[in-house]
C-alpha cells in the first residue's frame, strides 16, 4: 500500500461500518490531504453500494478542495464496479477503494475510463 496521509482514518472508518460499505472524501485543507467521513444514505444493499449524503458533501467541500471519493468493499473484491467507474467519470475525481480486512487500496482516475 501506498502511504496516504488519509488512508489510516479511511481504514478506520471501512472497520467501523462494516458489513457496509463506508464512503468519504479526501479534503485538501490548507495544503494537508484529510479524510473526510461520510454517511452511506444508500436506501438498498449498504453492503454493495455507497450514496454520500449531499450535506456531508457540501461540508467536505465548505473545508477545503475535494481531491477524490473513498469507499470500501467489505466483501473483500478489491475492484470498481461498474457503478464506481461511471460515477468516477461524472464526478471527474479520482476513487479510491479501500478493503478493511487486508488494509489494501487501489485508484481509479477519470482519464482511465474509456467512453
Amino acid at each position: 500500500m501506498e502511504n496516504y496521509s488519509w488512508s489510516t482514518d479511511a481504514f478506520k472508518h471501512a472497520q467501523e461500518c462494516f458489513p457496509e460499505e463506508c464512503c468519504g472524501l479526501i479534503i485538501n485543507n490548507k495544503g494537508v490531504e484529510k479524510y473526510w467521513k461520510c454517511k452511506n444514505i444508500s436506501k438498498n444493499y449498504k453492503e454493495k453500494s455507497f450514496v454520500i449524503d449531499p450535506l456531508d458533501y457540501a461540508n467536505g467541500e465548505d473545508s477545503g478542495e475535494v481531491l477524490g471519493v473513498v469507499h470500501s468493499h467489505p466483501n473483500g473484491e478489491l475492484m470498481f464496479s461498474y457503478s464506481d467507474k461511471i460515477s468516477c467519470k461524472f464526478l471527474d475525481l479520482p476513487f479510491y477503494l479501500v478493503e478493511p480486512k487486508t488494509s489494501s487500496i487501489i485508484v481509479l482516475y477519470p482519464s482511465e475510463i474509456n467512453d
